[in-house]
C-alpha cells in the first residue's frame, strides 16, 4: 500500500471527521454504562460492530433481557446498509494490484462517515493509492471511536441525559451535511430531494419502515431517468453517485 496515501487519509480524518465520530461514541460509552452494559462489551461492540445504531439496539435489548436470537437479527438489519455502500464503494477503490486480505479487512471500516469522504475524494487520486487512502482515513476513526467509547464510559455520571442523546445523534447530522454539500450532481441532489419528500410521507403509512422505505424510493427514483451504466447506488438507496468513465471501466476489468 502507498504510505503517502495512507498519510494523507489519516491527516484528513483529523479534525472534524473523527471529533464529530467521537462524540457520539462519548455518547454511546455514557448510555452503555448507564444501561449496565460492561465497559468490556462495549468496546468490543465498537471495535466489531462500529455502527451506533447497531450498537444502541445492542444495549437497548441487552438491557431488557432479549435473547441472543433477538439481538444478532437485529444488529444486523441495522448495519444492512453497508452492504449497498460496499457495493459502490468497492469499484472505486479496487485495484489489481490489492490483495483479497486487503480488500475484505478494509470492508470492516466501512462506515457513513468514511464512506462519504472516499466517494468524494478517491476519483480524484491515482487507483492505487484510493485503497490506502480510505484505510488511514478509516483507521483513524476507528481508533477515536475507541478511545472514545472508553471516555464516554468514565464520564457518564458527569453528563447530563439529553447531553448523552445528543451526542449520540451528532453522527447522523453530520452525514447528512457531508451529502448536501456534495450536490455536484443532478443524480446526488435528486436522491437527497426524494428522500427527504419520500421518507415523511412513508412515515405516514408505516412508521417501523420509513426510514428504509424512504431512502429507497428516493433513492431509486433519482437514478431512473439515469444510464443505469453511470450510475452507482449508495447506502440504503439514499443516495446515487454520477461515476466518472475511468471508475466503470476500472469496475468492469478488476
Amino acid at each position: 500500500m502507498s504510505t503517502t496515501a495512507f498519510r494523507a487519509g489519516a491527516r484528513d480524518a483529523f479534525g472534524v471527521p473523527s471529533a464529530v465520530l467521537g462524540a457520539g461514541y462519548i455518547g454511546f460509552g455514557a448510555l452503555a454504562l448507564e444501561s449496565n452494559f460492561s465497559i468490556w462489551l462495549a468496546l468490543l461492540s465498537t471495535a466489531t460492530i462500529w455502527a451506533l445504531p447497531g450498537q444502541l439496539a445492542l444495549v437497548e435489548l441487552h438491557t431488557i433481557g432479549a435473547s441472543a436470537l433477538a439481538i444478532v437479527p437485529a444488529v444486523m438489519l441495522t448495519s444492512a446498509r453497508f452492504l449497498p455502500m460496499t457495493m459502490a464503494l468497492m469499484p472505486v477503490i479496487r485495484d489489481r494490484g490489492h490483495t483479497r486480505y486487503q480488500l475484505y479487512s478494509t470492508v470492516h471500516l466501512v462506515t457513513m462517515t468514511g464512506w462519504a469522504a472516499a466517494m468524494k475524494r478517491c476519483p480524484e487520486l491515482p487507483l492505487q493509492q484510493r485503497l490506502p487512502y480510505f484505510a488511514g482515513f478509516a483507521l483513524v476513526n476507528w481508533l477515536t471511536c475507541l478511545a472514545c467509547t472508553v471516555f464516554g464510559y468514565w464520564v457518564s455520571g458527569s453528563l447530563p441525559q439529553l447531553v448523552k442523546l445528543g451526542l449520540v445523534f451528532l453522527n447522523p447530522l453530520y452525514f447528512i451535511l457531508i451529502l448536501s454539500g456534495d450536490v455536484r450532481h443532478r443524480l446526488t441532489i435528486l436522491a437527497l430531494t426524494g428522500g427527504a419528500l419520500a421518507g415523511p410521507l412513508i412515515h405516514l403509512m408505516t412508521p417501523q419502515w420509513s426510514i428504509l422505505l424512504g431512502g429507497f424510493v428516493g433513492g431509486t427514483v433519482a437514478c431512473l431517468p439515469a444510464d443505469t451504466s453511470t450510475c452507482l447506488i449508495g447506502g440504503s438507496g439514499y443516495s446515487c453517485w454520477r461515476a466518472a468513465p475511468e471508475l466503470i471501466s476500472g469496475a468492469r476489468s478488476a
